[in-house]
């Protein structure tokens, strides 16, 4: 949760820490790795394609200031490209940054698509188990956004227009070329043990057709060493029924009994009753639960290297063929993180 916890603010931040530090290298670079070995079954039988040794991540992460106004970041994944997925689309950010002053920044290019909810905020290398939707939602896009922190650095708001996570999905499926976009507002806040990951977006799917999100992700540290955090994610398009009726739920309690663990038990629930096809991430008729555990290592009081271990187990209903989560599902995973610093 605190390494989880300090790469996201590292993320948020850098617009104002990077433009008021003048000590800030002109260029940060990190390497950064992660390999697994899992056991994933379904009803009991092996899924090989998803079991063995995997090479999960491999990133570079470049930083760093362009004078005393100007910022940039760019994160990229290497063992995401083939014949089907470009270069850009392995991308996760690269953009850049104008520092008004302390509280305004206007940013351009690439970067994770504003949704509320801590499932939302790792990186791929630090995800271990998610609900179902962030695993069909395409969350890195191309577009502009505005933050505004306040002066004690508490809280900051991001106002976001960039392209729809669904344009890819809607030009492949009817073999043509049109532009979708996404309207964000985020509030993250912090304020003593209570924090907040709150947004309500709105989505293009099809020329003109929208489905709206509010997301709900709500953090209380009840000691510095035990943290509760809950998302709740409601999602609705025209003539849809607002409230619950496609929907994600999703509860994790992390302890650290000390400075080298982060144990942690989660539960979730995605559920889609309706009759539209607005929703692309979480399909009608689908009702699934997740249920997991799990632990993280770190030999290092800088944490760079991890040692993880996982498990758990989905019931339920998942009318998407290709989605994540099927019913008896169960996975084992154990796995390795480290990151070097360059430069």
């Amino acid at each position: 949760m605190k390494l989880r916890s300090l790469l996201l603010l590292t993320a948020l931040y850098t617009y104002s820490v990077q433009a008021q530090d003048s000590k800030q290298k002109p260029i940060n670079i990190t390497f950064e790795a992660r390999g697994d070995f899992r056991n994933e079954k379904v009803d009991g039988k092996t899924d090989h394609e998803n079991s063995g040794f995997k090479g999960t991540n491999l990133n570079l992460i470049l930083k760093g200031n362009i004078g005393k106004k100007f910022s940039y970041m760019y994160r990229q994944r290497l063992n995401g490209i083939n014949k089907d997925y470009s270069f850009f689309d392995a991308t996760d950010w690269l953009y850049l940054s104008y520092h008004i002053n302390n509280n305004f920044t206007l940013t351009a290019g690439k970067w994770a698509v504003m949704v509320g909810g801590w499932d939302f905020d790792p990186a791929p290398i630090d995800v271990f188990q998610l609900y179902e939707f962030p695993y069909n939602f395409p969350c890195y896009e191309w577009g502009v956004w505005g933050s505004y922190d306040t002066n004690n650095k508490k809280d900051k708001i991001i106002a976001q227009f960039v392209e729809s996570p669904f344009q890819k999905m809607y030009n492949h499926s009817h073999n043509e070329k049109t532009n979708l976009y996404a309207y964000n507002l985020i509030w993250y806040g912090s304020h003593g043990r209570f924090h907040t990951d709150w947004s309500v977006n709105m989505m293009e799917y099809a020329p003109n057709k929208y489905i709206n999100y509010i997301a709900l992700g709500t953090r209380y540290d009840i000691t510095n060493k035990l943290q509760v955090q809950v998302d709740v994610m409601n999602r609705a398009a025209k003539h849809q029924a607002f409230f619950f009726k496609d929907c994600s739920i999703s509860g994790r309690v992390d302890y650290q009994p000390s400075k080298h663990f982060n144990i942690w038990t989660k539960a979730s629930y995605d559920v889609n009753q309706t009759n539209t096809d607005a929703d692309k991430c979480v399909l009608p008729n689908t009702e699934i639960t997740r249920l997991g555990v799990g632990m993280e290592y770190f030999p290092l009081t800088d944490q760079r290297v991890r040692l993880h271990a996982n498990y758990s187990y989905a019931f339920g209903k998942n009318t998407n063929e290709n989605g994540y989560l099927k019913d008896k599902q169960s996975m084992i995973d154990l796995g390795v993180t480290w990151r070097m610093k360059v430069l």
